[in-house]
């Protein structure tokens, strides 16, 4: 159940953007747990809307969960602040629901992202300028994507190229003649094109792979530049759909295009494995970089044409819900140095970077920042990654930073929530100590599924399978209200598991080790936060929890995985990136 909002939902959807209405200070109501629990409870997570999927982001969080968690901590016309704004659901949902918005994000790429969402085009002027650069871009090298039909003999539109190693086997194509579709095995005509060197435009974006974490896979293939990852002809194809980009002259029109680009780029390399059966369509699916042995090459003309619509459908949804929205911003700023006033901000809700194993935002966005032009400085993220040597203590003193700007710029009296997920212990003694030496106070914890779980997390039976939502308030009087620690105390996750367990089995609930290891996570994080150190012993990882569950004889349901692991492996996708051969949970031919 939501908060009931001080304006009605007929007049949220016509007083939004540049719009809306000058409003009233309201009489602010006192929050607490109980009223948090209630209202909120646990927000169900829902699929992106439209306006969200026209670019991939590892990460991106529920708009519906954050827009109620906005709408319940904030009321028009307060200022909502993303500290870690990736993809900019934060920033948009409150732009959408009359908030002024605030999202500060290190990498480039995430925030033209959300600035593009923030002031779209007019949708017919971005389906003309779209159809200028299709029209240039096949003129250029449509030649180079033909084939021919097994039905009618002429010439059709070749679509993809299914590859073992280097050996093309399965030629897929469109004949608009005969109105077909098919494939066949590749013919003398399909090896020359697909063998023919073509020339990209000289400003085609290239240069030397950094090898970072998610580039190992490119490194033990010995693969040194962006180029590399193409074929010939994909390569020269996209950097002639991007010299057409780059000719309109319509600034919108021309942001929405190349971010149209660089969200189709990577279906345009070796990337793209070659799946078999319910799969899903042809995508970066995994967290790295990688070169399968069964991959397909894709004709970049279609698959450009096929993400122009997904761009159309989201900039009609960003205009049907109030864009532009003139109440949003975003800038590419360190948040450990805001550039905020003291206690200017009314609500937080952010996503900080997950440590550990997480998700390398910078080093995945690297191919996309290519081709825009923009270089983020890796250097300064708030990572965990041993290949550019970002330790544990530079994530963690990053976060401690990240979160003493946020409470140095929160009201008194106000509140900030946090999404956060991992496996490991240590990380979560990171966000742990870097809240609570902000000096917030930790209010509740609720676990939230992922409306679309990537196949990292569906594969890696490690990946944590649900966030943790965590309010924190910014105590009116930040001494008074310090946690008492009981050094005296004790905390035994053993017990925890039990306790869960049975209160699972009593309640009728499936029984899991993730859904277990997720309560058990929310039971002792807030138990620690409130009484001081986490001792080195307690360790709630997901191992010690299957392991009491199976000594106590609890039977478990085992977890969902994707369709598309092959009966009886156990191997995880990052694993699979990281192996000789990343082809393992590929259902076969």
């Amino acid at each position: 159940m939501r908060k009931s909002t001080r304006v009605t939902q007929t007049q949220l959807g016509l007083f939004v953007g540049a719009n809306a209405p000058k409003l009233r200070p309201q009489a602010r109501r006192r929050i607490n747990r109980e009223e948090i629990e209630i209202q909120l409870g646990i927000v169900a997570a829902e699929t992106w809307p439209a306006r969200y999927k026209f670019h991939k982001y590892w990460g991106r969080k529920p708009a519906n969960v954050v827009g109620q968690y906005v709408e319940f901590f904030s009321d028009p016309g307060d200022t909502v602040l993303d500290p870690f704004a990736g993809s900019g659901v934060t920033v948009v949902e409150s732009a959408r629901l009359q908030r002024r918005a605030i999202g500060f994000d290190l990498n480039p790429v995430a925030a033209q992202m959300t600035a593009a969402m923030l002031t779209p085009p007019a949708p017919q002027d971005f389906e003309l300028a779209a159809r200028r650069v299709m029209g240039e871009a096949f003129r250029a090298c449509g030649h180079l994507f033909v084939t021919t039909c097994a039905s009618c003999g002429g010439d059709a539109t070749l679509r993809s190229v299914g590859y073992v190693g280097a050996e093309a086997r399965e030629v897929r194509y469109r004949c608009e003649a005969c109105r077909s579709s098919g494939a066949h095995f590749p013919i003398a005509r399909d090896m020359e094109l697909a063998d023919r060197q073509t020339s990209a435009p000289d400003d085609t974006p290239d240069a030397p792979i950094l090898f970072g974490w998610e580039m190992q896979k490119l490194k033990r293939r010995g693969v040194q530049r962006w180029r590399d990852l193409f074929t010939s002809r994909n390569f020269a194809a996209a950097g002639e759909i991007r010299k057409a980009i780059l000719q309109e002259d319509d600034g919108p029109c021309r942001d929405w295009l190349m971010l149209t680009l660089t969200a189709s780029l990577a279906q345009f390399t070796r990337m793209i494995a070659d799946f078999s059966g319910d799969a899903g369509g042809p995508s970066w699916k995994i967290n790295c970089y990688w070169m399968p042995d069964r991959w397909q090459e894709l004709n970049p003309l279609w698959y450009f044409e096929n993400r122009v619509s997904k761009s159309l459908d989201s900039i009609r949804d960003l205009i049907s819900s109030g864009a532009p929205f003139s109440l949003g911003s975003v800038d590419t700023t360190d948040s450990r140095r805001m550039p905020l006033a003291d206690a200017c901000v009314d609500y937080i809700f952010t996503d900080p970077p997950y440590g550990g194993e997480g998700i390398q935002y910078g080093e995945l966005s690297l191919l996309w920042g290519l081709w825009l032009g923009e270089r983020e400085a890796l250097d300064a993220e708030v990572a965990f990654n041993p290949y550019r040597k970002l330790d544990q203590g530079h994530y963690a003193s990053g976060l401690a930073r990240v979160f003493a700007e946020c409470f140095r710029v929160l009201k008194p009296g106000r509140w900030m929530t946090v999404t956060f997920a991992n496996k490991d212990p240590v990380v979560w003694d990171s966000l742990m100590k870097a809240c609570r030496g902000a000096g917030f106070s930790l209010v509740t914890a609720a676990p939230m599924k992922r409306s679309a779980p990537s196949l990292t997390e569906t594969t890696m039976h490690t990946a944590p399978k649900a966030d943790l939502v965590l309010s924190f308030l910014k105590p009116e009087n930040p001494q008074a209200d310090q946690p008492q620690h009981d050094p005296v105390a004790n905390y035994s996750v053993d017990a925890t598991v039990l306790r869960m367990a049975t209160a699972m089995q009593r309640d009728g609930v499936p029984v899991t080790p993730h859904d277990v290891f997720d309560r058990v996570t929310v039971d002792w994080f807030s138990w620690f936060y409130e009484n001081g150190e986490r001792p080195d012993a307690v360790q709630p990882t997901l191992a010690r929890v299957e392991s009491v569950l199976s000594q106590a004889g609890i039977k478990t349901r085992i977890d969902e995985v994707a369709p598309d692991i092959k009966k009886g492996t156990t191997k995880t996708a990052r694993h699979q990136c990281m192996d000789k051969s990343a082809t393992d949970y590929l259902l076969p031919k």
